[in-house]
């Protein structure tokens, strides 16, 4: 209408509103830990090592290691021989940790040829013979590759199932060949009283039986491995391992703990040093907001 003005168009206003979103990342995880007890013994032959837990990265490889040496040959000269296999295989470790084309199961092969002569070569320098047993594993990412020597072992936990994924290195292994090719019965085979004797050990001199992995094994959310000296073995049932390690009640530490623990205490034959190492392969959720 004539007189009044006409309206201007108002400007739009463009008010922003702050909008939340939840993120949800997955983080991989090896997690470590280790426990080791002499028991009734005067000398700690076992050795063990772990690397610390660690977050995988997504940008390069992220890898793990964990081993067990347990001595023999005389008190001394087996906590020498243990604890020289062990320093030998971090010293190596440390060397290849982060080297994006290190080929893993030639590491442990070269490496336990490089242990056994320098442990075999003590007797040179006035010492009595003496050598280790030795399991050891490397985590790159999820994938795990693992190596034996001896009697050590090394089990896997995955959900109710656990699984022993090494052979012991002794006599039992011969016998069980002449039970295959029918010159001994079974039931001869288990009373034999050398079937525990070790028939491969680091410092037995040009080693030539090692088991070795050549492919990794591809580890699950939640899966267990533990790496053990005998002294756990010949005292506790696979079942009873697998029961500790399966109470969710407790840490990894103490699940380590309560394992060593309940061997030395129910151990009456031999009161044998005893020791663990423990990981596990988990995913943990983080949220954020944003």
């Amino acid at each position: 209408m004539f007189g009044k003005r006409k309206k201007e168009p108002q400007p739009e206003i463009n008010i922003q509103r702050n909008v939340s979103h939840t993120v949800v990342r997955t983080v991989p995880e090896i997690i470590t830990c280790k426990y080791s007890a002499t028991g009734n013994r005067k000398y700690q032959q076992d050795a063990v090592y772990v690397s610390g837990s660690k977050k995988i990265a997504a940008n390069r490889k992220t890898r793990v290691m964990a081993a067990v040496c347990d001595g023999m040959g005389g008190m001394a000269d087996g906590e020498k021989a243990s604890r020289t296999a062990i320093t030998m295989l971090k010293d190596g470790f440390e060397k290849i940790e982060k080297d994006p084309n290190v080929n893993i199961p030639l590491f442990f092969q070269s490496g336990i040829k490089a242990i056994d002569k320098v442990i075999h070569d003590f007797h040179e320098e006035g010492e009595k013979g003496s050598g280790t047993t030795m399991v050891a594993v490397i985590t790159e990412e999820n994938r795990l590759y693992w190596a034996s020597v001896g009697d050590s072992r090394i089990y896997l936990l995955r959900g109710d199932e656990i699984k022993l994924v090494t052979r012991d290195h002794n006599y039992y292994l011969r016998l069980m060949q002449m039970v295959e090719n029918g010159s001994m019965t079974k039931e001869e085979a288990m009373r034999h009283r050398q079937k525990e004797a070790l028939i491969s050990f680091l410092g037995i001199g040009n080693v030539k039986l090692m088991d070795v992995i050549d492919k990794p094994f591809e580890m699950q959310t939640g899966d267990m491995v533990l790496l053990c000296s005998d002294g756990v073995t010949k005292t506790l049932s696979k079942d009873r391992i697998k029961m500790i390690l399966k109470n969710d009640a407790v840490s990894m530490q103490k699940k380590a703990e309560i394992l060593v623990e309940a061997a030395v205490r129910e151990n009456t034959h031999s009161q044998d040093n005893t020791s663990v190492a423990l990981l596990q392969y988990i995913e943990t959720k983080i949220t954020k907001e944003r």
